[in-house]
């Protein structure tokens, strides 16, 4: 068995250091806690009891753990555990995890170096038991979990009787008829989740009835995922009747209904899980609230802690409490009572043969996929329907040019920002700018960068349906780790932190290879995307803008071989140094999960990404993501627009289709469900950007962004980018694919690109 003076050994500190950790009678640095922590958890010491003992048994401070600040269910809990604690001379010290685990990881080591009598927490991570059983358990330090314990962990509970409430209130729902009964909760590892989908799965079986699990929704119990889900979900299911399991999951639920256009009350019956109030102001009528008392919760969970503290053999282990809702006799509308109206009931659109519709042609994307998922609510406001269908992004534009005279089929179709100059010299969109220069467009709502976008020779050709660009992903939880910290700066003599250049990036990369750094706790440093041209080229064009590169001069002369291009050329090579596999066989999703699966420390990607990403690494524990600008600070300038067929006899039914999604509202709503709105509202959002940090980085990154632009003459033909593109990606493979050097490379391919500007009319003298 470990001893304290292995543990000093492998921390590198002395055994009075590890002691006063312990004990807490002394302040010990963050940087030396950290390295403590590590050893203790390493070689699995556990204090005895003499080691604990040295805590000072005047010792009165209780640290507390909740998840967010903004929940007012929460801060209920803490104003009865202030409550209670003080009567009894204890202070309570709140801290916040954000939901976040790494963060709550350091919340309670902290706690546990102040020397902390005990500990109030609701957790984040229930399954990260490890964690728990070396800190809490090992350290011996007395604590209550509220509604949620960690798996499998011999510790304290204090919560409700959230099994028996939802089993009263599904049996109430099925008494009175309703069988399309959804439950919509947070993650099932929560203990309080568990339990109520415990009751609604027992009051079906009990009754005969079979549930369906489709019909079970789980989020991760903030407003804004709910609205997400149940959109996506359970909304276009026939639904009778929707439990939520906490007034944060309501209000999304609520939100997401509405969308869908279903009354409540009147179509739909709802019921949530709340807190206990006198005032009824803020409760709309027809939805059933419980009445669970958050007060009376923390006051009691303090109790029961004060119990442990002051005697470390007390047996008593949980404490669960009753939700008054139990005591009352409900009083439910009959199913039957419900509409039956095939636009709303059975959460079905149904569009009568005489509505106007417009036909929109989509690329396969995300926030293409979240904008109709909202459509039906455009189609409420303003009777006109909606036709999707969708096209990988390697085929839009070629359908869009080879079907020019049928592509009046429809109305609207997205483009790629890169494609704008093509498209209007072949006359394949209307000009719009009489339209967005009237009063019922506001451009004043839309980022300056993603407006133009849309213009070209001073005229609008679309309007902005994605404004994202590329970012910095980042285990922050590993760049701040003083172990990895020291050992890079005993590596490199310089300190760990998101690189600001591309050779700064190449070094981090291969310090968290493992073929180059055995110690890395990473495979690899980083990925590259490069499946598709569409794909590789503007990993290319980061590097070539960031080392003052380019493709052509002021006078459209290609300059493919020049010196600034060879270096960048040479800077990708490094960066594959330090990836699983090339770029040619790997795609922008494998990128993305390979970082979100811990197998890279760092990740240039999409910020429509960023939201995947966070939601991964924090389901399966992995650390904790971080944001930065991309390295050389020339990312990319990323957008789709949607374009309006100059053919189209329906121009007045898309502009209004133009004025809805360009609203703030509407944008809101996309960004909920992961996509890149271009308007302003949601970055300056303080709700979504607690929930959505990147987006701040976002912001930023738009002052810096480049554009993918051909060159340009009057009287010559417009060079489709993807063709440019695709020579700039031969360039890349024939380097690494067929082992040219790079100066021969660039010169290959300048006389491919020369042969290009000369197929589209650029005079030979331009290309000389």
């Amino acid at each position: 068995m470990a001893t304290l003076k292995d543990v000093a050994k492998d921390a590198g500190v002395s055994i009075a250091t590890v002691s006063c950790y312990l004990s807490g009678s002394k302040p010990v640095r963050a940087s030396t806690r950290l390295k403590i922590q590590e050893s203790i958890e390493k070689l699995k010491y556990i204090p005895n009891a003499s080691a604990r003992n040295l805590k000072s048994p005047q010792s009165r401070l209780v640290g507390v753990v909740l998840t967010d600040i903004d929940d007012l269910y929460h801060a209920e809990i803490f104003k009865g555990i202030s409550s209670s604690l003080q009567s009894e001379g204890y202070s309570a010290s709140v801290a916040f995890s954000n939901n976040l685990p790494d963060k709550e990881c350091t919340i309670i080591n902290d706690f546990i170096s102040q020397n902390a009598a005990g500990l109030l927490i609701i957790t984040c991570q229930p399954q990260n038991t490890e964690f728990f059983q070396n800190r809490l358990l090992n350290f011996r330090i007395p604590t209550v979990f509220l509604e949620r314990i960690p798996q499998d962990l011999d510790a304290c509970l204090a919560g409700f009787q959230n099994e028996k409430t939802a089993f009263y209130l599904t049996d109430a729902l099925l008494e009175k008829g309703y069988r399309h009964i959804a439950l919509v909760c947070g993650p099932s590892y929560f203990t309080s989740e568990h339990d109520c989908i415990l009751g609604y799965q027992r009051a079906f079986a009990q009754r005969g009835i079979p549930w369906d699990d489709s019909l079970i929704c789980t989020t991760n119990m903030t407003q804004e995922d709910a609205f997400k889900v149940v959109l996506t979900t359970i909304s276009r299911q026939p639904l009778d009747a929707v439990i939520s399991s906490s007034e944060a999951i309501h209000w999304g639920t609520l939100e997401a209904l509405k969308n869908r256009g279903l009354r409540v009350p009147g179509d739909i019956q709802l019921m949530t899980f709340s807190e206990e109030s006198w005032s009824q102001a803020y409760r709309t009528g027809g939805i059933l609230y419980t009445s669970r008392t958050a007060f009376h919760l923390g006051a009691s969970a303090s109790r029961l802690l004060l119990k442990h503290i002051q005697d470390p053999d007390c047996k008593e282990k949980s404490l669960i409490l009753s939700d008054s809702i139990l005591q009352q006799k409900l009083n439910l509308p009959p199913a039957s009572s419900l509409s039956r109206s095939p636009f709303t009931s059975l959460g079905i659109s149904v569009v009568p043969s005489y509505q106007p519709q417009l036909k929109i042609l989509l690329a396969d994307l995300t926030t293409a996929h979240s904008m109709e998922l909202l459509a039906d609510n455009f189609t409420r406001k303003t009777g006109i329907s909606l036709s999707f269908d969708y096209l990988p992004q390697k085929e839009l534009l070629s359908h869009v040019y080879e079907h020019t005279d049928k592509i009046h089929s429809y109305d609207i179709y997205m483009y790629d920002v890169p494609w704008l100059d093509y498209l209007v010299q072949n006359s394949l969109l209307a000009d719009l700018t009489d339209f967005i220069s009237g009063d019922s467009f506001h451009t004043e709502y839309i980022f300056p960068e993603n407006m133009e976008n849309c213009r070209c020779q001073g005229r609008y050709y679309g309007v902005p349906l994605i404004g994202g660009t590329q970012v910095l992903f980042y285990r922050k939880d590993l760049f701040e780790n003083s172990s990895w910290q020291k050992l890079y700066y005993e590596q490199q003599e310089a300190h760990l932190k998101p690189p600001r250049t591309w050779t700064e990036f190449n070094r981090i990369a291969a310090f968290f290879t493992r073929s180059e750094n055995l110690d890395s706790p990473t495979m690899f440093g980083t990925s590259m995307a490069g499946i598709v041209d569409e794909e590789l080229a503007p990993e290319l064009w980061i590097r070539l803008w960031a080392m003052n590169g380019c493709l052509w001069d002021s006078y459209n002369r290609p300059c493919l071989d020049r010196p600034e291009n060879q270096q960048a050329f040479e800077s990708v090579l490094d960066t594959l140094r330090y990836t699983e596999r090339p770029p040619f066989s790997t795609s922008i999703s494998q990128t993305v999960e390979d970082f979100s699966l811990g197998k890279t420390a760092m990740l240039i990607t999409y910020s429509e990404y960023a939201a995947q990403i966070s939601r991964h690494i924090h389901e399966n524990i992995i650390g904790q993501v971080g944001y930065h600008l991309i390295p050389g600070r020339r990312p990319a300038s990323v957008g789709w627009n949607l374009g309006m067929n100059p053919y189209s006899a329906r121009a007045s039914l898309a502009y209004q289709f133009f004025d809805w999604l360009c609203q703030p509202d509407t944008s809101f709503h996309i960004t909920i469900l992961d996509g890149q709105s271009p308007l302003m509202a949601p970055y300056h959002s303080l709700e979504l950007l607690k929930l959505y940090p990147w987006m701040s980085i976002t912001e930023k990154s738009f002052a810096y962004t480049q554009k993918r632009k051909g060159p340009y003459r009057s009287r010559a033909l417009v060079v489709p980018q993807n063709k440019i593109e695709a020579i700039l990606c031969q360039t890349l493979r024939q380097i690494v694919q067929e082992g040219c050097s790079v100066f021969q490379s660039l010169a290959d391919n300048q006389e491919r690109l020369r042969g290009l500007l000369l197929s589209y009319g650029y005079p030979r003298a331009f290309t000389h």
